[in-house]
């Protein structure tokens, strides 16, 4: 029975192991995120309204990058895209979370200080858990 109970706790440990390794290499890309923005594209250079396919692209982005470092990689992410992509109008960029409805948790500009940014998010997440 010893026998039996340390290689299931063996077996477990080395299971929890790959877990956390596995989650700690989910880290969301710029390919990612330019993937779930390709539909906005229409969008942010002419504006309008978004698509469907674009807000759903959006939802999946939030999806995608739920924690601090992802957020923060998102991002910088956005601001490249809104930088490097000709035609953006960063003004479109600034409102698409809202028309899509989806609370990023990170602004869509050219101009925004990510590492300020994410500061600013985890500050207002600490206080509302505390209240």
């Amino acid at each position: 029975m010893r026998d039996f109970t340390a290689k299931t706790m063996l077996l477990f440990v080395i299971t929890l192991l790959v877990v956390i390794a596995y989650h700690e290499g989910e880290a969301i890309s710029c390919s990612q995120v330019n993937m779930f923005l390709a539909p906005c594209l229409s969008y942010l250079r002419g504006g309008g309204n978004p698509s469907q396919p674009c807000c759903a692209g959006l939802n999946s982005l939030k999806a995608a990058a739920p924690g601090k470092a992802e957020r923060q990689t998102a991002c910088q992410c956005l601001k490249s895209v809104s930088n490097t992509i000709p035609g953006i109008n960063d003004d479109n960029a600034k409102q698409l979370p809202s028309k899509c409805g989806v609370d990023l948790g990170v602004p869509f500009s050219k101009s925004v200080d990510c590492n300020r940014y994410i500061l600013q998010w985890l500050s207002s997440i600490t206080h509302q858990a505390s209240t």
